[in-house]
């Protein structure tokens, strides 16, 4: 299938992802010469997943700037995805042991991988912690979708299936291969797209931190872009979600001042909203510890938990690796 722009379409679309990627429209025409440059060598993407409840890829479906669309037909070749593809049973296998065979693919893996209880998982009749090595071996890049593959999330938060994380994976089997974190339960599907777009264009991988997130979108803490950051500054919060409408949510449990993420200025499914605008505290969904320690629960005031607890799990090391 094959998606095409007309000029007019084609500018427009390059001028929205230099919005996306650097809030101005500047790297238009830069993106515009790079996209011409590649426009016959999109590079294949496979899409795996593992224990995971396919939030990110629901996620990737509403997402906007690039759309979803023109970004798998036209940016890159999506040999199989396991929501949006059609292919499925042996025809899958065959796709992905031709793409092992030539390399050089991008591999998009959602959710986590069950090393205790290997059976969670399989592919055919292979456990997925055993058919991924090779899968992964052969990949030019990795992208782990969404907090349970960037940090292992809420499977890894119950040890019954010794769920681990992308990054954690490719440890225990000593692999070194590129790996960009897009955390978040589920992930933001411009983060996503934006990050693909640009490897696209430029052959690299955007700017990331120490622990692999594209600065762009994990510079900040959420916090710091919050409507309700004034607010705090008053020491004004709220106390009753039935009285309190606008002050800040911090003694309610909001995890925004430890959580590197951009949610105040992109915002969920096509820009509409995010946490605070429902008048709920930030759950740390892109936070490393998330889903938080058992005892320390999800609505907690900050002053009441352990500092180790909140701030731990090597959250905002914001240093380009």
């Amino acid at each position: 299938m094959n998606w095409n722009f007309t000029r007019r379409e084609f500018l427009k679309f390059c001028g929205k992802l230099s919005l996306v990627l650097c809030g101005t429209e500047c790297l238009t025409e830069d993106l515009a010469r790079a996209f011409m440059k590649i426009a016959r060598k999109e590079p294949p993407v496979i899409w795996l997943t593992g224990q995971a409840c396919s939030g990110d890829s629901v996620s990737l479906v509403y997402t906007d700037s690039p759309g979803l669309v023109p970004l798998l037909t036209s940016l890159v070749d999506l040999k199989f995805h396991p929501v949006l593809s059609v292919a499925q049973g042996e025809e899958v296998l065959r796709i992905i042991e031709e793409l092992k065979g030539q390399g050089g693919y991008i591999l998009c893996f959602e959710g986590s991988i069950p090393l205790k209880m290997k059976g969670a998982c399989t592919i055919r009749e292979e456990y997925l912690a055993d058919f991924l090595k090779e899968v992964v071996e052969g990949a030019l890049a990795l992208i782990a979708c969404g907090t349970c593959a960037s940090y292992g999330g809420i499977p890894a938060a119950n040890p019954e299936t010794g769920a681990v994380s992308l990054p954690e994976y490719l440890k225990k089997l000593r692999i070194e291969k590129p790996v960009v974190r897009i955390p978040g339960c589920p992930m933001n599907g411009v983060r996503f797209t934006g990050t693909v777009a640009y490897f696209v264009a430029y052959g690299r991988l955007p700017k990331l931190d120490r622990d692999g997130r594209p600065v762009m979108y994990y510079g900040e803490v959420v916090h710091s872009n919050c409507q309700r950051f004034q607010w705090f500054n008053q020491d004004r919060y709220v106390m009753d979600y039935a009285r309190d409408k606008r002050q800040c949510l911090f003694r309610m449990g909001c995890r925004g001042p430890v959580t590197y993420a951009d949610c105040p200025l992109r915002r969920w499914n096509r820009n509409t909203s995010w946490c605070v605008d429902a008048n709920t505290p930030c759950v740390g969904c892109a936070h490393p510890s998330w889903p938080w320690p058992r005892e320390e629960g999800i609505y907690t005031d900050p002053q009441k938990i352990r500092p180790e607890a909140l701030i731990g799990g090597g959250d905002g090391s914001q240093v380009e690796s």
